[in-house]
C-alpha cells in the first residue's frame, strides 16, 4: 500500500504521522534538517532545556489539550507576563486603567482626547485604520504601532486588516470572568521537563522509524490533478516515493516551487538570542513584551519560570526574540537589557544565537490575495494538503497545528482508504443481526482490590460475549499489570497521568465505538453488578425507540435496601440537582423516564455519543454526568431508570468524598462550569445555586474549613474556557 508522504518533521508533520499511525495507515516523514520539532523544538544548554523563542500551550479545544496532556506530563501555570512601555512595567494584556494611572498627565490627556475624537466612520482598510477607529491615534502611537511595526518591519498602514482582527487586544476587569481566548487567557500549560520540545520529541519517539532526517524534497511529478511521485535527495543520492497523499508542512513558498509556481510571500525572520545569567532568577515572569522602538527585543522568555525541574540553582537562561535587522543581535540585546535595568554586563556568562528565516508570515495588505492565490495552486492537486504555520502562511500555535493535522488525517483516512472502512462496517452490521455488541468501560485509579471485585462480578453476568475495557488513569499500584495477569480477556488502556474522570472515560468510549459497540456500559471500578443487570438494562434499551441512557437502581455497597440513587431530578426550590429521587411511591414504576443519570453505572446507546458527543473533559469529576444528561435530552433522546436492574456502589473511594480538599475544589469548579453552559439564564441560576450551596454547606453544615477550596474551585470554573464538546467521529 502506497504511503502518505509528509514533508517536514515540525510539530504539524509529527502530529500528522502520529495520528496516521493510530489508524494503521502507512506514512513516511521527510525532514531536511538533522533535528525534529521545527519552531517547537528544544535543546539542552548549560543544564537548561531551551526552546526556540517563547512557547506555551493554551487551547480552547479540550480534546486537543487532553491529547497533549496524555502525551507529555505538563504543569499548569497562572499567566505572569509584563509589558515594558516608556519606562513602565505594565500588566499583559495591557490594562487601560493601569495605563491611565502610569502615563504622564500630558500623554494621558493626549490619549483621552484622541480617543474621544477618533475617526469612528472611516473604512477599515488596514491595521492602522482598525486601531484608530477603536482606540484613537494616541493609543496607536504609544502602543499598537511601535510593537507591530517592529514585529513585521513595515508601516502600520501596510499591515493587513486581518492581523488586527486576530491580534489587537486590550484588557479590562471583566476578562477574569469571561471565557478565555487565544489573545486573553489567564493560564497555560508547559511540559514538566524537556522544554516545549518534549511534545515534539514524544511524538517522534513513537514513530521515529518512519522519519527520514537530513533529506530534502527536490521535486514532484504530477498527473491528472494528483501528485504521482515525490523525489527526495540525500547525500547526492536520489530516490522516489509513490504517494497515496502528500501532506506538506514546509513553507508555502517551497511547496509552490515544487509545483513550478513562484509566488512571492514574505516571511519575517527571528534571531533568538540566549543569555546565561549569573543569577538564580532574573524576573518572576514567564515572558515580557517590549513595545518601545528603541528596544530591539520583541519578547523575552525565562525558561526557569516555565519549568524549574532539575535546573541549575544559581543561574538562569533567558531568550530574547529579535525580528529587526540588527548587525549584532547579541550585543544589542545585552545593551537593551542593561538600559531597562534588568541586567548588568557582568551578569552575562555566555551567549548563543539561533536564526530562523521562516518564523512569522508577514501580513501585508496583499496577504489575503496572496493566500487565496497560493491555495488555488495547491488545491489543483486532490491528494496534496498544505497545513501548519509556514505551510498555510498563517500565525498558528501548536494546538492549532495538531487540530489541523487531525482534520487532514481524518479526511485522508476516509477518502483514500475507503475499502477497508467499508469492509469493517459490513462486519459490524453482520454482528448486529445476532445480538447488540456491548462494551464495558471501567475507569480505574489505584484501589486494585475494588477493580478485581468489579471485574469478577461482570464475568458472572448472564450476558454472553462481554467485552471489557479497563482505562487506567495513572495508577501507582500496578493496576494495569495485575489486571492483565488475572484477567487476560480484559483489554487494558493506560493513560500516563490522571486525565480526570470524563477525559479518562472518553478514551475507553472512543476505543469501544471504534470497535463497533452498539452500547457502552460505563462503570466505576468501585462497583459490583447483579448477574442479570446488563440483560435487564439491554431489554429496556432495545424496546425504547429513543433510548439514549439506561440506568439501574444503585444500592450502597454491602446493603440490600439502602438506595444510593434511583435517578436524579432537578428541584426548583431550594435549587439543586438531586442525586436520587426520593419522592413517595416513586418505586411503583418499574421503568420510568428520568432527568439525570449519575455515571457510576450507565448503559449508553451509541446514538447518544453520535448526537451529543462525548463527556466534557473540562470537568475533572462531579457534574460531568449531569452535563451529559442535559445534552442527551437536548438531542431528543430519553433517559430511563430500570428498577429491577441492580448494582452496588462503594461511593467516592478515589476522591475520598467530602473530607477531601480536592473534592470541594472540584465541586466549586464543576458548579461554575455546569451553570455557565446550562444555566437559564446563567446570571440568575449560577449565583442562586452557588448561594444555596454556600448557605447549606458552609453555614448550616458548618464546613467552614473547605470554603476557601470551594471558592478557589469556583473561580477556576469561571476562568476555564468552555470549549467545544469532543464530537463523535465514525472511524469504522
Amino acid at each position: 500500500m502506497d504511503p502518505v508522504v509528509i514533508l517536514g518533521a515540525g510539530i504539524t508533520g509529527l502530529s500528522a504521522g502520529w495520528l496516521l499511525s493510530k489508524k494503521n495507515i502507512p506514512f513516511v516523514i521527510i525532514e531536511k534538517n538533522s533535528y525534529i520539532g521545527g519552531l517547537a523544538r528544544s535543546f539542552l544548554w548549560h543544564g537548561f532545556y531551551c526552546d526556540f523563542a517563547a512557547h506555551r500551550l493554551f487551547t480552547t479545544d479540550e480534546s486537543v489539550l487532553h491529547q497533549f496532556l496524555n502525551l507529555v506530563p505538563m504543569g499548569r501555570h497562572i499567566r505572569r507576563s509584563k509589558i515594558y512601555l516608556n519606562g513602565h512595567w505594565l500588566d499583559d494584556p495591557l490594562n487601560l486603567f493601569e495605563l491611565g494611572v502610569k502615563l504622564p498627565v500630558k500623554e494621558k490627556l493626549n490619549v483621552t482626547a484622541k480617543f474621544l475624537f477618533r475617526p469612528k466612520f472611516i473604512d477599515e482598510m488596514n491595521f492602522e485604520d482598525y486601531v484608530l477607529k477603536r482606540y484613537g491615534k494616541g493609543m496607536y502611537q504609544i502602543f499598537f504601532q511601535p510593537y507591530t511595526e517592529k514585529l513585521f518591519g513595515i508601516p502600520g498602514e501596510e499591515i493587513s486588516l486581518q492581523w488586527a482582527q486576530q491580534k489587537v487586544r486590550l484588557s479590562n476587569p471583566l476578562d477574569n470572568y469571561r471565557e478565555n481566548t487565544k489573545t486573553k487567557f489567564q493560564y497555560f500549560y508547559y511540559p514538566l521537563q524537556g522544554g516545549y520540545g518534549a511534545i515534539s520529541n514524544q511524538l517522534f519517539n513513537e514513530i521515529k522509524e518512519k522519519v527520514i532526517l537530513n533529506t530534502s524534497v527536490s521535486g514532484f511529478e504530477m498527473s491528472n490533478g494528483e501528485i504521482t511521485s515525490v523525489k527526495i535527495s540525500n547525500d547526492s543520492k536520489s530516490s522516489y516515493f509513490t504517494p497515496t497523499a502528500v501532506i506538506s508542512t514546509i513553507p508555502i513558498t517551497n511547496t509552490l516551487r515544487l509545483l513550478n509556481n513562484d509566488i512571492q510571500m514574505p516571511f519575517q525572520k527571528v534571531d533568538a538570542v540566549y543569555l546565561l545569567i549569573n543569577k538564580p532568577f532574573l524576573t518572576d515572569y514567564h515572558w515580557i513584551y517590549f513595545v518601545d522602538k528603541d528596544i530591539s527585543i520583541n519578547r523575552l522568555v525565562e525558561f526557569k519560570n516555565l519549568s524549574n525541574f532539575e535546573t541549575p540553582q544559581y543561574h538562569t537562561v533567558i531568550c530574547a526574540e529579535v525580528t529587526e535587522n540588527v548587525e549584532d543581535p547579541i550585543h544589542k540585546v545585552i545593551e537593551d537589557l542593561i538600559k531597562v535595568n534588568l541586567i548588568e554586563k557582568e551578569d552575562v556568562l555566555d551567549t548563543k544565537r539561533i536564526l530562523e528565516r521562516f518564523a512569522y508570515p508577514v501580513y501585508t495588505l496583499e496577504y489575503e490575495t496572496l493566500v487565496k492565490l497560493a491555495k488555488s495552486k495547491i488545491q489543483k492537486y486532490s491528494n496534496l494538503f498544505s497545513i501548519g504555520r509556514a505551510a498555510e502562511f498563517k500565525h498558528r500555535e501548536a494546538d492549532d497545528n495538531f487540530a489541523m493535522a487531525k482534520q487532514t488525517v481524518d479526511f485522508i483516512s476516509t477518502s483514500f482508504y475507503e475499502d477497508r472502512k467499508i469492509l469493517r462496517k459490513e462486519k459490524i452490521r453482520s454482528d448486529d443481526k445476532t445480538r447488540p455488541k456491548v462494551f464495558i468501560v471501567l475507569l480505574a485509579l489505584n484501589n486494585y482490590a475494588d477493580t478485581h471485585e468489579c471485574i469478577t462480578s461482570l464475568f458472572q453476568s448472564d450476558f454472553p460475549d462481554l467485552k471489557i475495557v479497563l482505562v487506567d488513569n495513572g495508577s501507582k499500584d500496578k493496576t494495569p499489570e495485575k489486571v492483565r495477569k488475572n484477567f487476560p480477556q480484559v483489554y487494558v488502556i493506560e493513560n500516563k497521568q490522571n486525565l480526570g474522570v470524563p477525559a479518562g472515560y472518553n478514551v475507553g468510549f472512543k476505543y469501544s465505538l471504534d470497535q463497533g459497540a452498539n452500547y457502552v456500559l460505563m462503570l466505576n471500578n468501585d462497583t459490583t453488578v447483579a448477574k442479570d443487570m446488563i440483560s435487564k438494562l439491554l431489554e429496556i434499551a432495545e424496546n425504547k425507540e429513543n433510548a439514549g441512557i439506561i440506568m439501574p437502581k444503585i444500592f450502597v455497597y454491602g446493603t440490600e435496601n439502602e438506595v444510593w440513587s434511583r435517578g436524579g431530578r432537578y428541584r426548583p426550590f431550594p435549587p439543586a440537582i438531586l442525586l436520587s429521587d426520593k419522592r413517595s411511591k416513586i418505586d411503583q414504576f418499574p421503568v420510568r423516564p428520568i432527568e439525570y443519570a449519575p455515571s457510576c453505572g450507565l448503559l449508553i446507546h451509541r446514538s447518544a455519543f453520535e448526537k451529543a458527543g462525548y463527556f466534557d473533559p473540562g470537568y475533572f469529576f462531579l457534574f460531568d454526568d449531569w452535563d451529559f444528561s442535559e445534552r442527551v435530552r437536548a438531542h431528543g433522546l430519553d433517559i430511563w431508570f430500570v428498577n429491577d436492574a441492580i448494582m452496588w456502589h462503594k461511593v467516592s473511594r478515589t476522591t475520598r468524598g467530602s473530607n477531601s480538599r480536592l473534592y470541594w475544589f472540584t465541586w466549586g469548579a464543576s458548579t461554575a462550569r455546569f451553570y455557565r453552559r446550562h444555566g437559564r439564564p446563567v446570571w440568575i441560576s449560577l449565583p442562586v445555586h452557588a448561594g444555596y450551596i454556600a448557605l447549606r454547606e458552609f453555614i448550616w453544615n458548618k464546613n467552614w474549613n473547605y470554603l476557601p477550596d470551594f471558592w478557589e474551585g469556583f473561580k477556576e470554573g469561571m476562568r476555564k474556557p468552555l470549549g467545544q464538546i469532543p464530537a463523535f467521529e465514525n472511524h469504522i
